[in-house]
């Protein structure tokens, strides 16, 4: 058995791996934007070390593929609402309660164009309210 990185798992030779977890944050390098906004948070006084929830905003054409996205987002772990905007298109906001460094909200963004890559929709950024 090998994980991720390529290398043997000796460790589960001997103790099975069980429920093991995809990685909390990318290694990617992470998005100016969301640099710019995590830095706007930090001058509002938010406390970057403890959770915030975070809401992902994602736009889609139609209601079905919309609530497609919401289902399998919602198995993922993130709390989902479906709405119609007044141009009839549909929005998804996905939130959930993460702590926002610069490699977990790359991880989010690097979700949230998946899914909409796979059911037709637009990624439109991230917002998290001020948490003292």
């Amino acid at each position: 058995m090998r994980p991720p990185t390529g290398r043997p798992d000796w460790l589960g030779l001997f103790l099975p791996r069980i429920n093991r977890r995809q990685p909390r944050e990318s290694r990617n390098p992470p998005n100016e934007q969301d640099l710019e906004r995590l830095e706007e948070l930090r001058e509002q006084g938010s406390r970057l070390k403890l959770p915030h929830p975070v809401r992902g905003h994602l736009v889609f054409d139609g209601e079905t593929s919309a609530r497609k996205a919401a289902d399998l987002l919602g198995k993922e772990g993130f709390s989902c609402t479906v709405r119609s905007a007044p141009d009839g298109s549909w929005v998804l906001t996905a939130i959930v309660h993460v702590v926002p460094t610069p490699g977990a909200l790359t991880k989010l963004r690097e979700q949230f164009e998946a899914v909409t890559a796979a059911y037709g929709g637009t990624y439109r950024g991230w917002d998290a309210p001020i948490v003292y």
